[in-house]
């Protein structure tokens, strides 16, 4: 499992992620990030000579094994991107020790199946990302 935490990448066997209220999907993976729109202000000079910073953008992704994708097609008629929006949980041990429990709110954008040789039976899923609180 990899977990991708505003760039920085952790690798760990105990981390729980809770999607939707299925306790511990198994992902392979998950990533998600987020930044702000910023603008520089401009003087007389052309340089810089102040900034503004402007909304937030939320981006993310989770790659879940295709039994769990299945799972959501059945509560959804087959076609996971018509789900309302969900709470993802994610909860793992930082390089400290520390436990960090990250909150997301968003739903799939799209559906579809990837199964290649030795991988497995997964998919990556783009996330629409409404909400997200670090650490909490």
């Amino acid at each position: 499992m990899i977990i991708r935490r505003l760039g920085e990448e952790y690798s760990a066997g105990d981390v729980v992620v809770t999607v939707a209220g299925l306790v511990d999907v198994d992902p392979s993976a998950i990533e998600y990030d987020y930044k702000y729109a910023h603008t520089a202000r401009y003087g007389i000079k052309r340089k810089p000579r102040g900034w503004n910073m402007g909304k937030v953008e939320y981006t993310g992704k989770i790659t879940l094994p295709l039994d769990v994708v299945a799972e959501f097609e059945k509560v959804s008629g087959g076609d996971i991107a018509k789900i309302r929006p969900f709470p993802i949980n994610v909860t793992f041990a930082n390089e400290e020790n520390d436990m960090i429990h990250d909150y997301i709110l968003a739903k799939f954008t799209g559906n579809g199946r990837s199964v290649k040789g030795d991988d497995g039976l997964e998919k990556e899923l783009d996330l629409f990302v409404l909400d997200m609180k670090l650490n909490q």
